[in-house]
């Protein structure tokens, strides 16, 4: 199951996916996912914009094969966040 608090700065790149592939509606999301994305989780991705703090592999999965990408594609940080790695070293 998803978790639907937020993180700040991190989330699925959800809305802009649907928006490149013409899809408008949570159904539509569903109906292209062949099954793999039930309503009710569909719904809740676009509701939330793509927010969420923990996601199974299984929808994780399920989205880069509706969606044609890699998991990495996904995701969006806010640029913000990033710059508290600079500098650090490993």
């Amino acid at each position: 199951m998803i978790g639907w608090r937020t993180v700040p700065g991190m989330r699925l790149r959800i809305p802009e996916l649907m928006k490149e592939r013409g899809l408008a509606t949570a159904y539509a999301l569903a109906q292209l996912s062949g099954g793999k994305v039930n309503m009710t989780t569909a719904y809740r991705l676009t509701r939330q914009g793509g927010k969420v703090t923990m996601i199974e592999m299984r929808l994780l999965e399920a989205l880069c094969d509706t969606f044609g990408v890699e998991p990495g594609e996904l995701f969006e940080r806010d640029p913000s966040r990033k710059s508290g790695m600079k500098g650090r070293k490993n």
